[in-house]
Parts: structure tokens; C-alpha cells; sequence
């Protein structure tokens, strides 16, 4: 005679404490969890090189502010020939003082809108970030600026420098 043999009877496992634990987690992971605003300033990345289809006579403007934890010298030129250095008045820089010597060179190349700028490693990104802001725009105290472009044609602006261009921190 055969015996008959028994099926063992597997048992269901309980997912309902596991999935409770998971929520719980997942509910305590949300709610430590620090959601930060990140702020980006927005300016174009150092250009390696470009080239002009039409050869040009005219040297480029290449306006640099380079800028040093107790100066800022404003350069010109390919060679970078040193047009006017303004110091630090106190804590902070003459920021007047560079609007109108920006205001100058702009009148005298209203056509260029780029700037390049130079900062020292030990400079503070919050001084940075006010020269950026003063070199962009015209200001309160001049509301338009108006000049005769190389092409012959009246240029108006209310913009200075707006494409801002940083060059490499070593």
C-alpha cells in the first residue's frame, strides 16, 4: 500500500508591516530633506576661437577688467594696454568711477557689446557680482547712450557691456 503524501502548504508572506516601514521612510526621508534655491548668473564660457570671414583692418576692442582684491584695471587692446585702474574706496570699489569710464569707451565703440573679466582667486564673488552688475547697464544717471557707429549709423542703447565673458581663475 502507498502512503499518501502530505502537500505541504507554503506560507504567504506578510508584505503589509515591510511596505508600511517603506513609506514611513520615505515620508521621513521628504520631510528632513533641505530644498535649497540655487542661483545662476548667466554669462557666456571663454571662446576658444573664432574666426571672421571678412579681414578686417580695425584692431578688436577686447575689454578687460581685471580685477584684484584692492584694484580694478580696465585694459584694452590685444596687448592689453591699461586705459585706467580704480582703487577701492573703503570696502568697496568706485563703481562710479568705472560706469563712466565704461560710459566713454562705449560711446567711442557702440557696436561692442562683450567685456571680459578677469578676476584674481582672491577677489569675493560678492564684489564680482557688483562690477557685473555695473557694467552691464547705463544707470539712472545717463538714460540713453547715442553715437555714431563704424558703420556711419546713429546707434542708441541702453546697455553697456551685456555679454559678459569670464576668463580663467588659476
Amino acid at each position: 500500500m502507498r502512503t499518501r503524501k502530505e502537500k505541504k502548504e507554503i506560507p504567504k508572506l506578510n508584505l503589509i508591516p515591510i511596505l508600511d516601514a517603506v513609506f514611513i521612510f520615505i515620508f521621513f526621508l521628504l520631510m528632513s530633506a533641505q530644498f535649497v534655491e540655487i542661483y545662476e548668473i548667466g554669462s557666456d564660457a571663454p571662446a576658444i576661437a573664432t574666426i571672421d570671414t571678412e579681414k578686417s583692418d580695425e584692431k578688436p576692442l577686447n575689454l578687460t577688467l581685471k580685477i584684484t582684491s584692492s584694484t580694478i584695471e580696465v585694459k584694452t587692446g590685444v596687448e592689453g594696454s591699461v586705459q585706467s585702474t580704480i582703487t577701492k574706496l573703503g570696502e568697496d570699489f568706485d563703481l562710479g568711477k568705472l560706469k563712466k569710464i565704461l560710459i566713454n569707451i562705449k560711446l567711442a565703440n557702440i557696436d561692442e557689446r562683450s567685456i571680459i573679466i578677469s578676476p584674481n582667486k582672491n577677489v569675493n564673488y560678492k564684489e564680482i557680482v557688483k562690477i557685473m552688475d555695473s557694467v552691464t547697464g547705463v544707470g539712472k544717471e545717463v538714460p540713453e547712450l547715442s553715437a555714431k557707429s563704424k558703420k556711419g549709423k546713429i546707434v542708441r542703447t541702453k546697455t553697456l557691456f551685456d555679454q559678459i565673458i569670464f576668463e580663467t581663475v588659476i
